[in-house]
């Protein structure tokens, strides 16, 4: 994997690319994480795939960055691939990810192959109840009053189901520091609830859940979301939010055999 970068007007955005392949499949990480989360994907893809990983925006190594929204995170994204002149990609959004991979297909309509959500919900309003947009709206501030080293031990348990995972998002997130962390977190929530759409999907679409996922209510939206559209949803089992770092065989075979069935 070679590290990169582009430079955008709002800050330095880095990624990680294999080698080239024929098809191209693009890992969003969530909220606090990083392109680490999907390092067991990363090896596993990329014999028949281009894979790319970044540190999306206000994470990672892409830090600074001003005027974050997922309208910005989604143009960034498509820089990216357009400096690698790659055309079309296989989007995989976990979490938060899955937010900027939905307004990515919004804006560029097109240009995603299939969209594999992991842990994630729609950027739709009436999926969300008032609470729900009151915890996002101030799900920062209730942060800010934990110790950072009780928030990062409670976060990591709270996302992920086995100790591998528990272990390598708490490091994670102690490398983010909390200053950084209250920032994404207000920033991305706040972006989240003030770019909610309804996004019209054409792509392949393929919902993934941990079984044991309990951050918020995102196993209810996936059921919800699973019944209102007719998308596969495939649950891990003994995986957490995290689902594809607590699961990572599973989670490999379960896309490969969807991009394998995609690509035919």
């Amino acid at each position: 994997m070679r590290e990169k970068y582009i430079d955008t007007p709002r800050g330095r955005v880095f990624y990680w690319i294999g080698e080239r392949r024929q098809k191209t499949v693009f890992f969003a990480h969530g909220l606090t994480a990083d392109h680490t989360l999907f390092d067991e994907q990363l090896e596993a893809f990329q014999e028949k795939y281009t894979v790319i990983a970044w540190d999306m925006p206000l994470h990672g190594k892409s830090w600074p960055y001003r005027d974050f929204s997922l309208k910005h995170a989604a143009q960034d994204l498509c820089a990216i691939l357009d400096a690698e002149e790659i055309q079309r990609t296989v989007l995989v959004g976990q979490s938060a990810g899955g937010y900027v991979c939905q307004m990515f297909i919004d804006q560029y309509p097109g240009r995603a192959e299939a969209f594999v959500s992991v842990d994630s919900s729609p950027v739709l309003a009436d999926f969300y109840s008032k609470s729900d947009l009151f915890w996002l709206r101030h799900y920062a501030k209730i942060a800010a009053c934990y110790p950072y080293g009780m928030y990062c031990y409670l976060s990591a348990h709270a996302a992920a189901a086995t100790p591998k995972a528990q272990d390598s998002f708490q490091q994670v997130l102690k490398q983010l520091g909390k200053k950084r962390m209250l920032e994404a977190s207000g920033q991305v929530y706040q972006a989240l609830c003030r770019e909610m759409r309804e996004v019209p999907i054409s792509c392949p679409v393929l919902l993934i859940l941990g079984e044991k996922d309990k951050i918020g209510y995102v196993p209810r939206y996936n059921q919800r979301w699973r019944e209102r559209t007719g998308y596969p949803l495939e649950i891990l089992s003994g995986a957490g939010h995290n689902s594809n770092a607590d699961a990572p065989e599973q989670f490999n075979q379960v896309v490969l055999a969807f991009l394998s069935q995609l690509f035919q």
